[in-house]
């Protein structure tokens, strides 16, 4: 009888056992480890029971049903807990569940709405390239500006897009985009209905399940309105009239400054070469760098003429920069510029004068002895710049 007893528990245990495992589709150790004791036990007993000298077979034999019986309930209520908890969700957690998934799905669902809708509304086109940057997927309104038929392109059917002389550069920009250096702006030209027009991109860098993605905005530059950026500055920069009027306006503060007249003079040349819209970009990338350069404070750039303009430098340390750079010719006055795959230097003949406050110069008498001194850098063959009372 207690072996019949002993035998219905193993067979009962290692049903559990195997259950437990085909159900939750794991394999407890400890379960597999209980299992296998028991076993060993039981052959010690039955098959080499000379190895228990300390106690009688008989007594073994007791106390090994008291352990079967013990494991067999710790087997059997880990699985009647596993069960329960398989019963409450099904029941009630199950249906919380449910409308968890639902909530996240309408979230999901309707950030994807807003996010469609918002590249609707936008005028610059979206560009999402592959993470290997061998093909990439454009909205409409990039297709519009590129001329496209589909949304889905391979980089080379793009680059077919570009001008020949650009795509270089627009490859290392986008290949060189890193962590560290995780956006850019590039221009270059667009084929597009037989005609190359300007355009703008500018992307940037993010990381999704460790693989890189790059994403980006693309617009055409209008070369009359140029929208956000370099010519928009252009075109919105004081003129001579309000130059005099901050010259008039100086002369009550009594402050010293220096008013640097600068005349780009091989933009003509680029001009004949390139195109006036290079032109306009080249002149426009250089203004921009001379005001960080030089004159970040507001009404400090003036445009006199197409290609030539006046800054009014008062920081002394700075002026002292722009000499320095003026007697060595270095690239903080002739500056190398890249547009798309155009590269051009551009340099500039520069007059200076010094405002001091004991001088009684009216602002028009000013500015004569500022383009007196221009003009005599532009005759000089020696150096391109002159400094008045020099």
């Amino acid at each position: 009888m207690n072996d019949l007893f002993i035998y219905i528990t193993l067979i009962t245990i290692v049903l559990l056992f195997i259950l437990s495992s085909l159900i939750y589709k794991k394999t407890r150790i400890w379960k597999l480890i209980l299992v296998i004791l028991v076993f060993a036990l039981y052959g010690i007993i039955i098959f080499i029971p000379d190895i228990i000298s300390f106690i009688t077979i008989d007594k073994a034999l007791e106390y090994y049903t008291y352990l079967v019986f013990l494991v067999l309930i710790t087997i059997s209520i880990t699985f009647k807990n596993k069960i329960k908890i398989t019963q409450n969700l099904t029941d009630y957690d199950f249906f919380e569940l449910e409308k968890e998934l639902e909530n996240i799905k309408d979230v999901s669902d309707l950030l994807r709405l807003r996010f469609i809708n918002t590249i609707g509304l936008l005028h610059e086109g979206l560009i999402f390239y592959n993470p290997d940057l061998e093909g990439l997927f454009i909205t409409e309104q990039t297709a519009n500006i590129i001329g496209a038929k589909g949304n889905e392109l391979s980089i080379d059917e793009f680059l077919a897009c570009v001008h020949k002389d650009d795509q270089p550069e627009y490859m290392q920009v986008i290949k060189s985009v890193n962590k560290k250096k995780s956006s850019y702006e590039i221009k270059y030209r667009i084929l597009k209905n037989q005609v190359y027009t300007w355009v703008v991109e500018k992307g940037k860098l993010f990381i999704h399940n460790k693989k890189p993605y790059l994403i980006s905005v693309i617009k055409g530059i209008d070369m009359k309105v140029f929208p956000e950026t370099t010519i928009q500055e252009l075109d919105t920069l004081p003129n001579e009239n309000q130059l005099i009027q901050i010259l008039t306006h100086a002369r009550k503060e009594k402050d010293s400054f220096y008013m640097v007249l600068m005349h780009l003079t091989n933009i003509p040349d680029i001009n004949k070469r390139f195109g006036r819209d290079v032109g306009n970009l080249m002149i426009a990338e250089y203004i921009k760098k001379m005001r960080y350069n030089f004159a970040k404070e507001y009404n400090s750039i003036f445009r006199i003429t197409g290609i030539e303009f006046a800054l009014i430098i008062r920081d002394e340390q700075k002026y002292n920069v722009l000499k320095r750079a003026l007697l060595s010719g270095g690239d903080l006055i002739n500056l190398m510029l890249n547009i798309g795959g155009i590269q051009q230097v551009v340099y500039p003949n520069v007059g200076i004068i010094k405002y001091d406050p004991w001088s009684d110069y009216e602002a028009n008498d000013f500015i004569n002895l500022g383009q007196k001194s221009l003009e005599e850098a532009i005759r000089n063959d020696k150096k391109n710049y002159s400094i008045f009372g020099e």
